[in-house]
């Protein structure tokens, strides 16, 4: 008896702890972005597009707009994003591809 009362307290305490932790837990972008740049987020998304994963490119690329400066690749970006959310993941591949391109990247 006094085992399981003791078993028990400690499952309890330790599903009480496990909630702790999750909902202290930021999962959003701004943890998981953390340390990378505009560009570095723009190759991930073009990565992610040729992979298939149109939400995690979709996320690396709004990620990567709000970082960047130069115009022309903005531009590009902004379409590519338009592109995708349309679902048409082919314009969004060239023009994010255009868009690494303006910053003197290789496309992924």
């Amino acid at each position: 008896m006094i085992k399981n009362t003791i078993l028990s307290a400690s499952i309890v305490l330790s599903t009480a702890l496990a909630m702790s932790v999750i909902a202290k837990a930021d999962f959003g972008t701004s943890a998981f972005a953390q340390g990378m740049t505009p560009k570095m987020h723009l190759e991930e998304g073009i990565k992610a597009l040729k992979a298939g994963d149109t939400q995690g490119g979709l996320m690396h690329l709004n990620a990567a707009d709000q970082g960047l400066s130069d115009q022309s690749a903005k531009m590009h970006l902004e379409q590519g994003i338009k592109a995708l959310q349309g679902g048409d993941q082919q314009g969004a591949l060239m023009h994010s591809g255009a868009a690494d391109e303006a910053l003197g990247g290789s496309g992924g």
